[in-house]
C-alpha cells in the first residue's frame, strides 16, 4: 500500500505581521512551520499504517510506504522533515526557479505530474484542505481531478473499517451550518483533511534526528508538466493585503439619571445592573429549579 502525503510549509501565524500604515507584510518576521491541516494529514497516514499493521493485514507496516511531497524552496525541507519526525518514510521535494510564481492550480499539475511520472499512483493521497497562508482550499480537488481519483474533502474524522476484507475508510465530513456527513470509502481514494482531524504525536528525540541526517532528494517538475500550464494566464490577481479589523467592543453606557455612586457602580459591572441580574445561592439542585423556572417563565422552554 501506498500513502502519499502533500504538504506545504507556511508562516506561522502568530509572526505575521502586517503594517497598519503602509500594509505590507514584515517578510522578515515569518516563522515557518508545517502547515496545520497538513500535520493532521501526516498523523492520519501513520496511524492508518498502524492500524493495518495491528489488524494483521498483509499490507501492513512492511508492505505500507508513507511518503510525503511538497512543492517549495530549499527552506522548506524543514516541514518535510517535520513529517519524517512524525512516521513517514521518505520525502521529496519539487521545485522550479519560477515555481515561486505559481498559482494552487499550476501547484497542482506539478504534483500529479510527478505522482504519474512514477510506477505506481499512490492508493491513497492525503492533503490538508486548506493552507494556513492564502487558504484557497484548491490543491487538493485540483490534484484529485489531475490523477482522476474520487475524493472527499473537509473531512473531520477517519477511521478504519475492521470488518472489510479490502481497505476501507469510514469518513465524516464537516459541512455548513454544523451539518456533518457520514461516508465509506474504498481506495483509490484522494482525501483532504481539516485540523480537527486528529492530535498530532509529539516526535521522539531519536526520529527528530533521524530526520536531519535523512537525505531529501530534489526534483524540477517542469518536465512532467503540460505546456498550457506553464504559459497560462494569472489564475487570481492580489488586490490588497491588510491586517484584519478588531472586533467592536460594546461598553454600557450608565443611566444618566442615576447618581454618581449608581453610575460607577454600572461601569464596573459593565452594565449588569440595568439587566436586573440575580445572584443565586443554594444546593444543586435548588439552583437546577430556579433556572428552570427562568428558562420557562421567559419562553425558552
Amino acid at each position: 500500500m501506498y500513502i502519499c502525503v502533500c504538504i506545504k510549509q507556511t508562516p506561522d501565524s502568530a509572526s505575521v505581521y502586517v503594517d497598519p500604515i503602509t500594509g505590507d507584510v514584515d517578510y522578515e518576521r515569518f516563522v515557518q512551520v508545517l502547515n496545520p491541516a497538513d500535520v493532521c494529514a501526516v498523523e492520519a497516514a501513520v496511524r492508518l499504517k498502524e492500524a493495518l499493521y495491528s489488524r494483521g493485514d498483509p499490507r501492513g507496516r512492511s508492505d505500507c510506504t508513507i511518503k510525503v511531497l511538497t512543492l517549495g524552496p530549499k527552506d522548506a525541507e524543514g516541514a518535510l522533515r517535520a513529517a519524517l519526525a512524525l512516521g513517514a518514510d521518505s520525502a521529496l521535494r519539487l521545485w522550479n526557479v519560477g515555481a515561486g510564481e505559481w498559482g494552487p492550480f499550476t501547484v497542482a499539475a506539478a504534483l500529479a505530474g510527478h505522482l504519474k511520472s512514477e510506477t505506481f499512483l499512490p492508493d491513497l493521497v492525503l492533503c490538508g484542505d486548506r493552507s494556513s497562508d492564502w487558504s484557497s482550499g484548491i490543491v487538493g480537488p485540483a490534484l484529485a481531478e489531475q490523477l482522476d481519483l474520487p475524493q472527499v474533502t473537509s473531512v473531520m474524522q477517519l477511521k478504519l473499517l475492521e470488518e472489510h476484507e479490502t481497505v476501507t475508510l469510514q469518513l465524516t465530513r464537516k459541512l455548513e451550518r454544523g451539518y456533518r456527513e457520514l461516508l465509506e470509502a474504498e481506495l483509490p481514494l484522494l482525501i483532504t483533511v481539516t485540523s480537527d482531524l486528529n492530535e498530532p504525536r509529539y516526535p521522539s528525540l531519536p526520529a527528530h534526528l533521524a530526520s536531519l541526517k535523512a537525505e531529501i532528494p530534489v526534483l524540477d517538475p517542469q518536465a512532467q508538466m503540460s505546456d498550457s500550464w506553464l504559459h497560462g494566464t494569472d489564475e487570481m490577481t492580489l488586490l490588497e493585503i491588510h491586517a484584519p479589523r478588531p472586533l467592536p467592543r460594546h461598553i454600557s453606557a450608565p443611566n444618566s439619571r442615576h447618581s454618581a455612586y449608581q453610575r460607577i457602580g454600572e461601569i464596573v459591572a459593565g452594565g449588569a445592573t440595568g439587566r436586573k441580574t440575580q445572584l443565586v445561592q443554594g444546593t444543586p439542585e435548588e439552583l437546577a429549579k430556579v433556572l428552570i423556572d427562568f428558562l420557562k417563565n421567559r419562553g425558552f422552554v
